[in-house]
């Protein structure tokens, strides 16, 4: 069975990608799972910093390869945080989901609902086991809301303050079908999936 490295420690993402690609003959594969580990994302914008990790870690373990890049843009604040969403309160990713939940309430605290517009944006890239480059992208629109949700999800902090207006519902309580069908990293690697699955014939 061929195997697929998902260019990832986060688990959140790789159960996103273990639950799209489980029908396809790959054995999926984490960074964990091979002992890498994160490189410094250098990229001016979530294509470029998806490309990296993804051309990184095929030439470290020789396997096809699969990253993604995303964010939150918020369009009152000019597109922040945009690229460095995990960043973006300190210039370090080692601070908490709550505190990022609680930084982007603080900054859009005087901005009017109709002026709350953004959306999590995100930029997937897989290499094949020839080294071709196959780049796609997708994002779910919504505002940000007042307060954040109750059903917090650990690891993606952002969706607990987007609210989705399709379902009139914040992104973290969406159902599994809701959320399948707005969610950017699933809405990606559904457009990938076939390129994956020709990919390993």
């Amino acid at each position: 069975m061929q195997k697929l490295l998902i260019a990832t420690s986060n688990p959140g993402k790789v159960g996103e990608y273990r639950a799209q690609l489980a029908d396809l003959n790959l054995e999926l594969v984490s960074l964990a799972d091979l002992g890498l580990g994160s490189i410094e994302e250098t990229g001016k914008n979530f294509e470029e910093n998806a490309l990296l990790k993804a051309r990184t870690y095929f030439k470290q373990s020789g396997l096809p390869c699969i990253a993604d890049d995303g964010g939150l843009e918020i369009d009152a604040l000019g597109g922040e945080p945009g690229v460095r969403s995990r960043r973006w309160k300190t210039g370090n990713e080692n601070v908490t989901d709550q505190e990022l939940i609680d930084f982007t309430l603080e900054k859009m605290r005087e901005v009017p609902k109709e002026k709350r517009t953004a959306r999590l944006r995100l930029v997937m890239a897989f290499i094949d086991g020839e080294g071709a480059e196959h780049v796609t992208e997708a994002a779910v629109e919504g505002l940000i809301a007042d307060a954040p949700a109750q059903n917090k999800i650990e690891g993606f902090p952002f969706r607990a303050v987007l609210y989705i207006p399709r379902f009139n519902k914040m992104y973290d309580d969406l159902t599994h079908e809701e959320h399948d069908a707005v969610n950017q990293r699933v809405v990606a690697i559904k457009k990938l999936k076939p390129i994956i699955a020709k990919a390993q014939v």
